[in-house]
């Protein structure tokens, strides 16, 4: 999908004058590449034999590409600056396993919701019994996906010192922590803690408990002046969602 200053100069340069080039067609040129902005979030987006793959990485191939038509590309971001990698034109899509908040809907479009979220604590199999609600997280050390659903709530946990909140660059990289020791908890996606602890996985001696955090939704996200392209990215989830296909692809993934 063209940048919003290369359609505009390309505008200029085939017509003269800047006019509102229609959402997804590349002017003057033959450019029709929508960049999706990804971290590395199994089940979500993760690689497996080299290859990019995971439930959001195929549904966003799926609508995108096969339902939209447009050539779909992934470009890795650090989760932190998503708004900005997204207004600055870098990237034209968020979608990772993305919580609708009202602060997101501040700064960008969000679709509607595809799947039900939850933040859940992750810790070793021996401590889980410590903690039975969020108060519990006061005075230990919690990891978090630095400017993430998770961090959020832990930041409002009342008593909880900002000292004690270890903000890794992605939910992978908070459950290492755990795993080393650096942190004593995480408070991560449950759609990540479903997939990546427990018996069979890298964290057999790690579990997750859920803690009183609501459920959530996750989204996709595009610029505020891409509303045609929000509303396509809408059609095309409903439609997947009425015949099935949302089901199946949660199951190959989560069930």
């Amino acid at each position: 999908m063209k940048k919003i200053l290369t359609a505009v100069l390309c505008a200029v340069l085939c017509l003269g004058t800047v006019v509102a080039l229609p959402l997804g067609f590349a002017g003057c040129g033959d450019d029709n590449t929508i960049v999706v902005g990804y971290t590395l979030y199994e089940p979500m987006n993760y690689e497996e034999n080299g290859e990019l793959t995971g439930h959001d990485t195929e549904l966003a191939e799926l609508v995108l590409g096969e339902m939209l038509g447009y050539d779909v590309e992934f470009q890795i971001i650090q989760w932190d600056y998503k708004v900005m990698e997204l207004n600055s034109g870098n990237i034209d899509v968020i979608w990772n396993g993305m919580t609708i908040t009202d602060e997101l809907k501040d700064a960008i479009l969000i679709s509607d919701p595809y799947m039900v979220n939850q933040q859940v604590l992750v810790a070793p199999n021996d401590e889980l019994a410590d903690y039975t609600d969020a108060s519990d997280l006061v005075g230990v050390k919690v990891a978090v996906e630095s400017g993430s659903a998770a961090d959020a709530l832990v930041t409002e946990i009342e008593g909880i010192s900002d000292k004690d909140i270890m903000r890794a660059e992605s939910q992978s990289k908070a459950l290492m922590e755990v795993k080393s020791g650096a942190s004593d908890v995480a408070v991560i996606d449950i759609t990540m803690a479903q997939s990546m602890t427990g018996e069979g996985t890298s964290y057999a001696d790690i579990g997750y408990k859920k803690i009183g955090f609501a459920e959530e939704q996750y989204g996709v996200g595009v610029r505020k002046e891409d509303t045609e392209l929000c509303d396509k990215i809408n059609e095309a989830l409903a439609e997947l969602k009425e015949d099935g296909t949302l089901d199946e692809l949660y199951q190959k993934y989560l069930g």
